[in-house]
């Protein structure tokens, strides 16, 4: 993705279509868990999508770390396997495309 998510309309919108952009996926979910931080703003989500695609099980592991103020997200960041993705769903040409182009 080349733009940021800045309204819940937004997030809901991008997670809520995530398998479905992608065709051959039969099941898609978020397994993991929490860590807490010494700053108590800050949480960590540790996790992998795991699920399957095109008849080849896949797991991706990810990281979340998102400031938590007053019951609201006001920063995340995000750190995904995006050379996992595209093998799980079958795009490591489009990926390499993408790259290639970028670097003229």
């Amino acid at each position: 993705m080349t733009h940021r998510l800045r309204t819940r309309f937004q997030l809901r919108s991008h997670f809520a279509e995530g398998p479905a952009r992608t065709t051959g996926v039969e099941r898609f979910e978020a397994r993991g868990q929490v860590h807490e931080t010494a700053d108590p703003e800050v949480v960590v989500y540790e996790f992998s999508y795991v699920g399957s695609a095109n008849g080849r099980p896949f797991s991706i592991p990810c990281i979340f770390v998102a400031r938590v103020r007053d019951g609201l997200i006001v920063e995340s960041r995000d750190y995904t396997d995006h050379v996992g993705f595209a093998r799980a769903f079958g795009r490591l040409d489009d990926l390499a495309t993408a790259l290639a182009a970028d670097s003229r």
